[in-house]
């Protein structure tokens, strides 16, 4: 009865473990954990070469910078709680010259993204006119860590007219945004 007590205490210990170990794993964007500050975002897709750290466009809770992604030149948008300064969502915005060029790249980058998620937990649809996908992450325990949404958007004021975009979220940062928000309303 006691040696039944501790193995029931250690399968307790061990399953709080793997679920306290779960929370702390984050979604990563460009091999950079969505975790930290914004400040601390910056400097590792400066030391990363995906960037030269000078912010492009800055707007509340949102910073941009001229990266790559994939191979391609893009915009990396990176959105961040102005509260407490924590960044819970990333961004690539691949302009295109013409809607054929936008899909050569999503078909390229859907690919990558097969290749690393798999398409057990992936859900198709159509956003403006053309397919897009979303792919759930799962941490190494199975918990979900965030997601990755795919799309091509059609663009007013770009020249090329349209851009595929790549966004990544973690669900945890996320969950503290949300709730910093409501918390501050």
């Amino acid at each position: 009865m006691k040696t039944m007590r501790h193995l029931l205490a250690l399968l307790v210990s061990l399953l709080v473990t793997s679920n306290l170990s779960a929370q702390t794993e984050h979604v990563k964007f460009l091999g950079i954990p969505l975790d930290g500050t914004i400040q601390q975002f910056q400097n590792e897709l400066t030391d990363m070469g995906c960037s030269d750290g000078k912010v492009f466009l800055q707007l509340e809770g949102m910073k941009a910078f001229k990266g790559s992604y994939a191979g391609h030149d893009a915009l990396l948008m990176v959105f961040y709680d102005k509260t407490i300064d924590v960044v819970y969502q990333a961004k690539a915005v691949i302009s295109c010259q013409g809607v054929d060029s936008c899909e050569s790249v999503f078909n390229e980058i859907n690919e990558q993204l097969q290749t690393e998620y798999g398409t057990f937990l992936s859900t198709k649809s159509i956003q403006f006119e053309h397919d897009s996908y979303g792919y759930t992450i799962l941490s190494p325990q199975r918990v979900v860590m965030g997601v990755v949404g795919l799309f091509v958007t059609k663009e007013e004021n770009s020249p090329n007219g349209y851009s595929v975009q790549v966004q990544y979220t973690d669900t945890a940062n996320l969950r503290v945004h949300e709730r910093q928000q409501s918390d501050d309303n």
